[in-house]
C-alpha cells in the first residue's frame, strides 16, 4: 500500500473537512495545518482538477456528488414555474460590470441559473452571497468575479451568516441586491423565517443602490417570524401575474416598481 506523504494527508483531510461542512476555507487551513496559503491554494487546485471540491474567493466549496444512494429524492419546488419567469426577468436587469449582492433561497437561486444558463451576458460581474447553492451555479462562469461571504454555515439553509457574514459585508458595495422572502404584507413588509438571515439582509441592503425583491404572489399576504425591511424601502418587486391588484396598486403608489410575470 502507497503511504501517502504529508501534502497527501493534507489533502485527504481536506477533503474530508468538506463532506462534513461543505465549505473550507483557506486562512483556516493554512492555520489549521501550519503551512502558508501558497500550500494551501496549491491543494485546492489539485483537489479541484479531481473534481472533488469548487475554488471560490478565499477557500472552496464542496460539489454535488451522486451517490447512488437510495434516499428519497427532493421534494418538489412549488411554484417553479413562476419562479423561473421571476429569476429570467431579474437576470435581464443585469448590466455588464454591475456588483450583484445575492440573497439566499430559492428564488434568488433562479435568478443565478438565468444567469449562469447564459440568458444574458455575465461580463466582468462580480457575484456576492452568503449561499453555497448561488456559488455552486455562478462560480463556474467566466466573466464572473464570485466572493462567498465568510461566517456560520448551517447546513439545512446551506448559507453561511452570523456576526462573521456582516463583519464581511462591511466597506462592500454593490449596484444590485436580489431579496427573497418567506412573506410579504404592506403591514408588515418583507419577512422571514430566519432572524440571523434577516440581519445579513438588512445589511445587504445597506450595501447596495438597488433592492429587487423576487418572490412569487403566493408569499403576499405570509408573514414570516421577523421582518427584514418595509416594502416602501424596495426599488423593485418581480412577482408572478397571480399577484392580487390591490397590493400591485398600493406598491405602484408608494413608488415600488412593479414587474409582473
Amino acid at each position: 500500500m502507497a503511504v501517502l506523504s504529508s501534502a497527501g494527508k493534507r489533502r485527504e483531510a481536506i477533503t474530508q473537512q468538506l463532506g462534513r461542512e461543505h465549505i473550507v476555507r483557506v486562512a483556516e487551513l493554512s492555520q489549521r495545518f501550519g503551512v502558508s496559503e501558497v500550500s494551501i491554494r496549491r491543494d485546492l487546485e489539485r483537489l479541484e482538477r479531481q473534481g472533488l471540491l469548487q475554488r471560490v474567493h478565499g477557500g472552496a466549496v464542496a460539489v454535488a456528488v451522486d451517490t447512488g444512494s437510495d434516499k428519497p429524492a427532493s421534494a418538489p419546488i412549488p411554484h417553479l414555474d413562476e419562479k423561473r419567469r421571476i429569476g429570467r426577468a431579474a437576470a435581464a436587469l443585469v448590466r455588464p460590470g454591475d456588483r450583484l449582492l445575492f440573497d439566499s433561497g430559492t428564488t434568488v437561486l433562479e435568478v443565478a441559473r438565468a444567469l449562469s444558463n447564459g440568458l444574458v451576458g455575465t461580463d466582468s460581474l462580480t457575484a456576492i452571497t452568503c449561499s453555497l447553492p448561488i456559488v455552486q451555479d455562478l462560480g463556474h462562469c467566466p466573466g464572473i468575479h464570485m466572493l462567498l461571504l465568510g461566517g456560520i454555515y448551517l447546513p439545512e439553509h446551506r448559507i453561511v451568516t452570523g456576526p462573521q457574514t456582516l463583519e464581511s459585508l462591511r466597506g462592500l458595495h454593490a449596484d444590485k441586491m436580489f431579496l427573497g422572502a418567506d412573506g410579504m404584507t404592506l403591514s408588515h413588509g418583507v419577512t422571514t423565517a430566519n432572524v440571523l438571515e434577516a440581519e445579513v439582509d438588512r445589511a445587504m441592503a445597506k450595501a447596495t443602490q438597488e433592492v429587487i425583491l423576487v418572490a412569487d404572489s403566493s408569499k403576499i399576504g405570509g408573514i414570516g417570524l421577523t421582518s427584514i425591511m418595509p416594502l416602501e424601502r424596495v426599488h423593485k418587486l418581480i412577482t408572478d401575474a397571480g399577484a392580487p391588484a390591490d397590493f400591485v396598486s398600493a406598491l405602484r403608489d408608494a413608488g415600488v416598481d412593479v414587474i409582473l410575470v
